[in-house]
């Protein structure tokens, strides 16, 4: 069974900071039942990434590197569809007492979660806590695909990938 997934921005951040980040992407992308999804959204945060030195530059470019490696040609294009989802999670998420407005970070992840349901994606990996995978966010995701019919996908940690695709020591 394949396994049909998004990563969240920070995944490629935290993957930069690993000493085997080389050897992770190698095994995510010849894993065959393992394929992890561009999503324009995801690409244009990691490419908005302040370069204020020479170093953020250069990770700039290597972490856009490593999502156009990681991702290859699979891409899930955004929609008026998608937008309208992400804006209906954001409207229950208000009115179940969430307290990001839409112009935060948290239209980037409700965008992510509506792709990706929308696409019927298996996981989405992420280690946001406060916004993404906040319980409030997690209940506005659940009841707006019920009312959609859409199936939400599941959520992992980075952690998780670690411990799909790192080396066993």
């Amino acid at each position: 069974m394949v396994l049909r997934v998004i990563f969240d921005t920070n995944i490629f951040g935290n993957l930069l900071e690993e000493p085997d980040t080389e050897e992770i992407e190698r095994r995510i992308n010849e894993e065959k039942d393992f394929i992890v999804y561009n999503f324009l959204p995801i690409r244009k945060e990691l490419r908005n990434i302040p370069t204020t030195t020479k170093a953020s530059k250069k990770a700039r470019k290597i972490l856009l590197s490593m999502y156009d490696r990681i991702t290859g040609d699979h891409f899930l294009k955004n929609s008026i569809v998608i937008t309208s989802l992400a804006k209906k999670y954001f409207d229950h998420y208000r009115n179940l007492g969430g307290i990001y407005g839409w112009d935060t970070n948290i239209r980037i992840d409700f965008m992510i979660i509506a792709c990706a349901s929308f696409n019927g994606l298996d996981v989405v990996y992420s280690d946001d806590q406060r916004t993404m995978l906040g319980k409030v966010a997690l209940k506005a995701y659940q009841h707006i695909n019920i009312n959609e019919n859409l199936r939400t996908p599941d959520f992992l940690k980075y952690e998780d990938i670690l411990q799909k695709f790192r080396m066993k020591l």
